[in-house]
């Protein structure tokens, strides 16, 4: 019976571990963005699900910054991390083509698009 609780505490504790590591892995990953863009003058913004025609539950993390607002020369950039590849491949098929997502690129589960300047960031 004490192997088997031993065992048990052990893989418990690994699930943690895994757990708590998956979520600073991607808080890091967002944090590591946001300030990337804040250092090249982006402000982050609420993203626009609804324009943007992306469905919230298909996301893992969204972004959108903004540069120069009160300026002829703005810069935006949308980021946008799916929670699966297919689901960004998809995404990515159906709007590559359209002209208010110019500039876009997929890598793995993100689709980004924006500006020029803005998406070479990524």
């Amino acid at each position: 019976m004490g192997i088997k609780r031993s065992v048990a505490f052990a893989m418990v504790l690994f699930l943690t571990l895994l757990t708590v590591t998956t979520f600073a892995a991607c808080a890091t990953e967002e944090s590591a963005l946001k300030e990337k863009y804040e250092q090249a003058g982006f402000d982050a913004q609420s993203f626009p699900f609804a324009s943007a025609s992306v469905d919230k539950e298909l996301v893992d993390f969204a972004y959108h910054g903004l540069k120069n607002a009160n300026s002829s020369n703005v810069e935006q950039v949308f980021v946008i991390t799916f929670n699966s590849i297919d689901d960004a491949r998809n995404y990515y098929d159906a709007h590559v083509s359209d002209a208010d997502k110019p500039n876009m690129m997929r890598q793995g589960r993100a689709v980004v698009y924006g500006s020029k300047d803005a998406v070479a960031l990524y």
